[in-house]
């Protein structure tokens, strides 16, 4: 059995019969696909959201790259956005190609943290993945918002050493999160 397939089962197990993430998702913000024209738009989410977990400045600028979706995959992966009043207040981007399918970003800005964003953004995934038969997400996760995606229904699989200057024992929580619900209807795309 693959590394992979326990911790899924896992996963689907943990999730089914839960209520959804977020009761009403279009009243939080409309969530749209991305446009191409707003990648730097997005990197700015992604820094500033990183940057609210506290790193210093030199972690975070080995982080850009990282940080900021490309061209290309705007293009080729669903990346979605929240648009709160003509404003993008987070995304979420999935990549596609990776085995199992991961969630490659997911970030708010800061000032939109805790107000719903974050979950109506992965409920939003879950159910574009729910909608082309991908059953698992799996999810490299920041450390500091593994709390975040567990109580969104995410299940801890593993952790992968991440040391960074002034803390050698960092770790980023593995998780997975279930897309199979029946409850579930395919977003628009």
């Amino acid at each position: 059995m693959s590394r992979h397939h326990e911790p899924t089962a896992r996963c689907l197990e943990q999730r089914s019969g839960r209520a959804p993430l977020v009761l009403d998702v279009e009243s939080l913000a409309q969530i749209r696909r991305a446009r191409s024209e707003e990648r730097e738009t997005l990197a700015a989410i992604a820094w500033d959201a990183k940057a609210s977990w506290g790193y210093r400045a030199p972690t975070l600028e080995s982080w850009r790259e990282a940080l900021t979706p490309t061209a290309g995959s705007l293009r080729t992966q669903p990346t979605y956005v929240a648009d709160v009043h003509g404003r993008v207040a987070g995304f979420y981007q999935i990549d596609m190609k990776a085995q199992p399918v991961e969630l490659g970003h997911l970030w708010v800005r800061p000032e939109f943290m805790r107000r719903g964003i974050g979950r109506a953004l992965l409920e939003h995934a879950a159910r574009y993945l729910a909608g082309v038969r991908v059953a698992t997400l799996h999810i490299d996760s920041e450390p500091g918002a593994e709390p975040f995606y567990i109580s969104c229904g995410a299940l801890r699989v593993g952790e992968r050493a991440a040391p960074i200057e002034g803390r050698p024992n960092r770790v980023r929580p593995q998780l997975c999160l279930s897309t199979t619900r029946p409850e579930r209807a395919e977003p628009s795309r």
